[in-house]
């Protein structure tokens, strides 16, 4: 077995892969256009405008406006006989609401009322162990009450 066949082989793949080399793209391929021409995605030189002609036109005196003077939006809130206060904390305020529930659906549905006023009685101490109508729950309240 003669090495000439792999031999020419490899100097056919060399002389191959080198020509392939060359024809590469990078980013340090130096242009063959000059700089201060654009090119399409197809490599062909677009012709630059020769004049300068702005697009928009724009005076900054143009664009001055007058306020707009906007009443407060006034959002109707359903005012109960007694306003409830409810702390400022995320149990509190999902137990008011909570409650709320159970007691509009207990007006409607006879059938579960005996569970209702279970469920509202146990929310009741939560409310009140958490001190929810006034200032809050203190800092290990929650997990003392049960919340």
């Amino acid at each position: 077995m003669s090495l000439a066949p792999h031999l020419t082989l490899s100097l056919l793949l060399l002389v191959a892969s080198s020509h392939l080399i060359a024809t590469e793209l990078t980013n340090n391929t130096p242009l063959k256009h000059p700089q201060e021409q654009a090119l399409d995605a197809d490599g062909n030189p677009i012709p630059l405008p020769t004049e300068y002609a702005p697009a928009l036109e724009y005076h900054a005196h143009e664009a001055l406006v007058t306020p707009v003077k906007v009443s407060p939006q006034r959002h109707r809130t359903r005012q109960s006989a007694k306003a409830d206060k409810v702390a400022d904390d995320a149990g509190c305020r999902w137990l008011h609401s909570r409650m709320g529930e159970l007691k509009r659906r207990l007006k409607s549905d006879t059938r579960l009322a005996e569970y209702f006023h279970d469920e509202i009685n146990q929310y009741q101490q939560q409310w009140q162990c958490l001190k929810c109508a006034g200032a809050g729950p203190a800092a290990g309240d929650h997990a003392r009450c049960g919340l």
